[in-house]
């Protein structure tokens, strides 16, 4: 198994040390993988959760549409996230999920989540905590839109992105892909597009971002902490040390 196929080992032991059962049981739920398309769908609002994913390589993101045909953006997954895990107990899908870009994920029904939690509980907690990780990192978003301006909220969102990509020594330096539109960005931060365009502007004239086609340059760290009230330990996907064996 290649290093993009370890993507979700690397993942999930951030939260919890993993035994070589543990990664044993985790290459059968990573053993078909599958390349998909930018713009495919894993699945559709309605769907009923049978499958769950792990995400080699590319990305995704979740979007809900609402009575009257708009998108809303509300999660981004990144290689070695859990793509689905928060609906696996739902009767239906509440989200649809679709590629940002080309990638390789690897189905898994979800019974065989539930067998391999089963045979592991030191596994099951650790995709407990994944979920978890991953709807406070919505929270902490949702936060921050419905607290700051424009500048804050854009600014925000790309030290959420850098430090999730470092996690999985994907950054380099202060730069890392961004592959998303200004059309996602507007639809995740509550802005039209114009005003996303304003603000990167904005941010690049002040020396705190700079944004190329498909990537993003931090330039100022501190200043941008400052502006956002960002705290990096809340994305951390360290476990509780009272859950720990």
């Amino acid at each position: 198994m290649d290093t993009q196929e370890c993507c979700i080992k690397r993942s999930l032991c951030q939260h919890i040390e993993l035994g070589e059962e543990d990664l044993l049981l985790l290459e059968e739920l990573e053993h078909a993988p599958k390349e998909v398309e930018r713009r495919s769908q894993l699945w559709k609002a309605g769907d009923v959760p049978e499958m769950l994913y792990t995400l080699q390589r590319g990305w995704a993101y979740s979007f809900h549409c609402s009575k009257g045909g708009s998108r809303q953006v509300l999660e981004i997954f990144l290689p070695g996230d859990l793509i689905g895990i928060r609906e696996v107990t739902f009767n239906t899908h509440y989200t649809g999920v679709e590629m940002l870009t080309d990638g390789v994920v690897c189905p898994f029904p979800v019974q065989s989540l539930r067998r391999a939690c089963q045979r592991s509980s030191t596994l099951g907690l650790a995709m407990h905590a994944s979920a978890s990780h991953q709807q406070a990192v919505i929270t902490e978003r949702l936060v921050n839109v419905l607290s700051h301006d424009a500048k804050s909220r854009i600014a925000h969102f790309a030290l959420e992105i850098y430090y999730r990509l470092e996690r999985i020594h994907a950054t380099d330096g202060g730069s890392f892909t961004l592959p998303l539109t200004q059309r996602l960005f507007s639809l995740m931060l509550g802005l039209t597009e114009v005003h996303v365009s304003r603000t990167l502007t904005d941010l690049a004239e002040e020396g705190l971002i700079h944004k190329r086609r498909n990537a993003i340059r931090i330039l100022d760290f501190e200043r941008l902490s400052v502006l956002t009230g960002f705290v990096p330990e809340h994305c951390s996907e360290a476990i509780n040390p009272l859950l720990r064996g």
